[in-house]
């Protein structure tokens, strides 16, 4: 299991440090407010595609030469 380049052994160091720099309520809170974090930067990615496929929905394809031919007068 590689994670960005870390495996198991090497995360489980990580978190041994953590816990004994931070201790392990600190790790809890930290956790917490880096799982909100993710969430919302989460919904706000889904918010903008979503405005942006509407806004892209919204605009009609324009056909080349169609404004030419209806901008066109027929002369007698």
């Amino acid at each position: 299991m590689d994670i960005f380049g870390i495996g198991l052994p090497e995360l489980i160091l990580v978190l041994l440090i953590g816990f004994i720099i931070f201790g392990p309520k600190r790790i809890l809170e930290m956790s917490k407010t880096a799982g909100k974090v993710m969430g919302n930067l989460s919904r706000d990615a889904s918010d903008i595609q979503r405005k942006l496929n509407d806004e892209l929905e919204g605009e009609k394809p324009v056909t080349p030469g169609a404004a030419d031919k209806s901008s066109r007068q027929v002369q007698p």
